[in-house]
């Protein structure tokens, strides 16, 4: 009697485990709706507009001048780059700005060029040769070559994470493209500070390259891009790979795919006790509780994870027992069958 009890109970419990997988793959695909959408590409409206001036000669900038047919007026020197980040022992042909803004040229002596425009500071110069007498009539070209305060700073999830040199008008994506892109764990939400402006700008890039245009923001010298790490989700009780999983980026961690991940739930699963244990801003912690089998069943949404989010499968102590080999226990409680220890 004891041994039939037994091998009844045992054959309830495996059809009961056939028949949950069946209804799990049935919910699959009657699939619930996900209550949270990928994030499409968006940025405030006034990010998009960035008041780009002319670009003013400061200290420390590099400059080249030619003067045409006076190739003893032009800058021959070859002057080593002042580009943070820029690759070691790379030298360009000019000169470079001193701290009180001067440069010194022949025949000129001693010139400052500080705070004018390079179409200004040509123009000065080409004055200053007429007025000297030394050519009748110079045409003087003065450029920006290099600057160690013209750059983006890229910071964070980035393939090469660097100062990228900002002479003309950038965006972010060619910000991004010249740090070699972004990392597999990488977040689609990045922050730009931007001198002046006490509030960051927040871009959210999306998965469709259309909203992209509105992710896209121009870029100013002196901003810096961070581009922080995605966050983690993780999965513990009663799955088969308690593990943590990496948010994606372009497709959020359901409940559903999380469990997936992790090799789905045993046996000794409570699954109407599945619960997200949240840590919130303030460091308080919120627990949500789920019906598992009801959202395989299509009949609640699934949820969304967060980054930091655990997801408890807890045990289910019926099941637990069975698992443990403890049929003789829980045939007793059932069926009121007494033991006699020997």
């Amino acid at each position: 009697m004891q041994i039939r009890s037994s091998l009844r109970l045992r054959a309830v419990a495996v059809i009961g485990s056939l028949a949950l997988s069946a209804g799990a793959a049935l919910g699959q695909f009657a699939g619930p709706a996900v209550s949270t959408q990928s994030p499409a590409g968006s940025a405030t409206p006034s990010a998009m507009s960035a008041k780009y001036g002319n670009v003013i000669i400061m200290p420390g900038d590099i400059v080249a001048i030619a003067t045409y047919g006076a190739p003893e007026l032009s800058t021959l020197a070859v002057t080593s780059v002042n580009t943070p980040g820029s690759v070691s022992n790379t030298a360009v042909q000019g000169t470079t700005v001193g701290a009180q803004g001067e440069i010194v040229l022949p025949f000129l002596g001693v010139v400052k060029i500080a705070g004018m425009t390079p179409p200004e500071a040509s123009a000065y110069l080409d004055k200053a040769l007429k007025d000297g007498g030394f050519l009748v009539d110079p045409q003087v070209t003065v450029e920006l070559v290099d600057s160690p305060t013209r750059v983006v700073s890229v910071v964070g999830e980035v393939t090469r994470p660097q100062p990228v040199p900002a002479f003309g008008q950038l965006r972010l994506l060619d910000v991004i493209a010249a740090c070699g892109g972004f990392t597999p764990l990488a977040s689609h939400t990045l922050t730009v500070r931007r001198r002046g402006d006490p509030q960051p700008i927040t871009v959210i890039m999306g998965t469709d390259p259309q909203s992209n245009d509105e992710a896209n923001i121009p870029l100013m010298a002196g901003d810096t891009v961070i581009v922080p790490k995605v966050g983690n989700v993780f999965v513990v009780g009663q799955v088969r790979n308690p593990e943590a999983i990496p948010l994606s980026s372009n497709l959020p961690i359901t409940v559903m795919r999380a469990i997936s991940i992790s090799g789905g739930v045993n046996y000794g699963a409570a699954l109407s006790k599945v619960t997200i244990i949240r840590t919130t801003p303030d460091n308080h912690h919120v627990e949500i509780t789920m019906d598992l089998a009801k959202i395989m069943k299509g009949k609640e949404k699934d949820m969304a994870l967060l980054s930091d989010d655990v997801l408890l499968v807890p045990t289910q102590g019926f099941k637990a027992s069975l698992a443990a080999g403890g049929a003789s226990v829980a045939a007793s409680s059932i069926y009121g069958i007494g033991f006699v220890a020997k």
